[in-house]
């Protein structure tokens, strides 16, 4: 019964933190389609429709997704001046016209220009605004929160491609783009109407808490964290050390789920056979955007982000085998892990720099990751190439499975405070 009760208590956010929570889930599902997801039709419509050359466009997403490592300090900057809501809105809004666009971009300097535009801004709504306004909603209740949260990341995988085929079938490849765009506009029109920067605006404490009577929304206390500037961040090595970890932690995700085709296909599985299996390792991990959170939950982000780390490292080393069955267990385990990224590296610096402080220091952490992240490839291909294919490169992604794990080990997850900034 006690159980039952501590699990209510842990789900009971309230109507405007469920409102936070869907809204963020369904961001996380279109950021991860425009930016990512979508290139896999994206990039075969637009070579054909202008006749412009494929593998030049492919070549090109690469620097226009660079555009994301910039975006972090500036709208994290934004969003310290403006607040979450209206940088939220502004990044959604320019999404939306840079994705619009796309459908008319007849060379590849216009499609680079305008996707980096996607890039620049999807980060921004989604992963930087989007994750500070959830770490000021929830504090004690974040990790369930992201627990749902990440549903909608994993499911973009699953079915953002076929949505926006299906709209490319409605209105063609030169208008079909507006479709996204025009659901980028209404999920800006509900956060405009029903989305509070923070829970004191509408009474409420973080984790649908009440005020206190006799305290009312206004003076509602509010750490300031003014002593925290970026120079003092920069020099904090925990500020490195997760930048550095959970850049690492991308690249096992990158590396393994970019090669998941041609990895089946080299092991024997015809291409039909071994897309099937990306889709439904994809789908099963809907059952761990839950898990991961509920493990966190339970045990704190330190600790679940090690088990997470050696879930990644044997994951991929069960993927080495050549027996069908451990085959098949390790792409469940890879489909299990994937939201668990997202999730646990929002916790993880949130857990450090609660509230306010979170999005000043994700300003300098996001950038960290993402140039390391953008790593993987060449991590990949180096491994492919002189470290004898895939046994080679998938022990050197494991090799950096380690390195994560000593760095998350090494990172002092005291809260920062208004007392303790200098740390």
């Amino acid at each position: 019964m006690g159980n039952v009760e501590k699990t209510e208590k842990g789900l009971n956010f309230g109507k405007q933190g469920w409102f936070v929570i869907i809204n963020q889930a369904v961001m996380f599902w279109v950021a991860a389609g425009v930016c990512t997801h979508g290139l896999n039709v994206i990039l075969p419509a637009i070579s054909e429709f202008y006749q412009l050359d494929y593998n030049e466009l492919l070549f090109f997403v690469t620097p226009a997704s660079w555009a994301a490592i910039p975006a972090a300090p500036f709208c994290a900057w934004l969003c310290e001046k403006k607040g979450n809501k209206f940088v939220i809105n502004l990044c959604l809004i320019l999404c939306a016209l840079c994705f619009g666009l796309i459908g008319y971009a007849d060379s590849v300097l216009i499609f680079t220009l305008l996707f980096a535009g996607v890039s620049f801004f999807g980060t921004g709504f989604a992963y930087i605004a989007g994750t500070a306004l959830v770490a000021d909603w929830f504090v004690r209740k974040q990790s369930m929160a992201l627990g749902f949260i990440t549903f909608g990341q994993t499911t973009s995988s699953a079915f953002f491609v076929p949505v926006l085929s299906v709209t490319f079938s409605l209105w063609g490849v030169h208008h079909g783009f507006w479709g996204m765009s025009l659901l980028m506009l209404l999920i800006a029109l509900f956060v405009w109407k029903f989305i509070a920067n923070k829970p004191e605006d509408v009474g409420l404490l973080p984790d649908n808490e009440p005020l206190p009577p006799t305290t009312g929304t206004a003076s509602a206390p509010q750490p300031e964290y003014i002593g925290l500037t970026r120079k003092k961040l920069l020099a904090m090595k925990d500020v490195w050390f997760m930048g550095l970890s959970t850049g690492a932690i991308y690249i096992m995700l990158v590396g393994v789920v970019s090669q998941i085709v041609p990895r089946l296909v080299h092991v024997g599985l015809d291409l039909n056979t071994a897309i099937f299996y990306m889709s439904a390792s994809a789908l099963f991990g809907t059952l761990g955007a839950y898990a991961w959170g509920w493990l966190n939950h339970k045990i704190g982000i330190k600790p679940a982000l090690l088990i997470y780390n050696l879930w990644w490292m044997l994951a991929i080393l069960l993927n080495l085998s050549s027996s069908s069955t451990v085959l098949l267990v390790s792409m469940g385990m890879i489909g299990l892990a994937l939201p668990g990224a997202t999730n646990y590296s929002t916790a993880f610096v949130a857990t450090k720099f609660p509230r306010q402080a979170y999005v000043r220091a994700l300003g300098i952490i996001h950038p960290i990751q993402s140039v390391v992240r953008c790593c993987a490839f060449s991590i990949l291909a180096f491994g492919l190439s002189y470290l004898g294919g895939y046994d080679g490169a998938y022990l050197l992604l494991v090799g950096v499975g380690v390195i994560s794990f000593i760095l998350i080990w090494a990172t002092d997850l005291t809260p920062v405070n208004s007392n303790n900034q200098s740390e």
